[in-house]
């Protein structure tokens, strides 16, 4: 079944032909404004275009926001979206101009859901697929089927509290998050905090930046050279990775986790892996690199589209 994958993101539209899992077309991308109304008209030219290159069956998006159950509408924007993106019914109004079903679902369920079908986390029955970005985003498979909780926006693993007393804000108003420290933004901060607090940073290859200068980017060509203040930076950001994910792993005992996102190229999975097994309650279970691509979120819900309509 062909289907025309559609992925809203808050910098980018990017939409291709997929079948079983494959981008099987050209990748057409486009800015995405900041108005929902230009958003509906550029998805509306991509599947036009998408039409003219193959038999489609269905129109499938990925987006950034909590998406309800019937997968039919967003009910929580992000911050750069609009603030009416929740009013738009995509099912009824792809529906309606283009004759063909439609369906949406949340980017990150979305990418979870292509590295449980044909991904990392292929032949496993639960997983949770972490992305170590600019924020901390996942998806949670159970049992096959996407957890939605009762409107459909669960999953949201980035802002499960690693602790009680309010140490670090997080871009969702609350304090300790995940996000907070795992995410590239947590992990400078992290090593801003402690260009402060060590002495190693005196002897480090960074002493010349600036507290300001200092990059995620910095500290792990740092580590990789063996120096001691990276070290210290880099291990820190990794235990609080490690902090999540055992609370992730404990929770919902999946048989993996798997790590996508900007980030993950930089994770020892061995380690966080042993680590994890060595701290949980549960069974043992994997840590996994992400395989479905940077276009996980459009063919996983055009993966989820087959299921549903097939």
């Amino acid at each position: 079944m062909k289907i025309a994958g559609i992925d809203i993101g808050g910098t980018k539209i990017s939409g291709a032909v997929i079948e079983n899992g494959e981008i099987i077309s050209e990748i057409i991308k486009e800015k995405t404004p900041y108005n929902s109304q230009k958003i509906i008209e550029i998805v509306f030219d991509i599947v036009e275009k998408l039409l003219n290159i193959a038999d489609i069956k269905a129109i499938a998006i990925a987006t950034a926001g909590a998406v309800n159950n019937d997968n039919s509408r967003v009910i929580g924007s992000t911050g750069n979206l609009p603030k009416d993106y929740p009013d738009i019914e995509f099912k009824k109004i792809f529906e309606e101009k283009f004759n063909i079903p439609c369906i949406i679902e949340n980017d990150a369920n979305a990418a979870a859901f292509a590295e449980y079908k044909i991904g990392a986390a292929k032949g496993s029955q639960s997983s949770i697929t972490v992305t170590l970005g600019t924020g901390v985003g996942g998806g949670i498979i159970l049992d096959g089927k996407i957890l939605k909780g009762k409107s459909g926006a669960a999953g949201e693993v980035g802002h499960l509290m690693l602790g009680i007393k309010p140490e670090r804000s997080c871009t969702c108003g609350e304090y300790n998050c995940f996000e907070a420290y795992g995410s590239g933004t947590g992990f400078r901060r992290t090593i801003q905090e402690l260009s402060s607090m060590l002495p190693e940073f005196k002897t480090s290859i960074l002493s010349d930046k600036t507290k300001e200068e200092l990059t995620t980017f910095d500290v792990i060509a740092g580590y990789k050279n063996g120096d001691e203040f990276c070290k210290i930076a880099y291990e820190t950001w990794e235990n609080e990775i490690i902090i999540g994910l055992t609370s992730l792993a404990n929770i919902f005992d999946p048989d993996n986790i798997v790590i996508s996102g900007g980030l993950s190229g930089e994770v020892n999975y061995e380690k966080i892996e042993k680590t994890i097994n060595d701290k949980i309650v549960t069974t043992p279970l994997k840590i996994l690199p992400a395989k479905a691509g940077n276009y996980a979120g459009m063919i996983g819900a055009a993966l989820l589209a087959e299921d549903k309509l097939v």
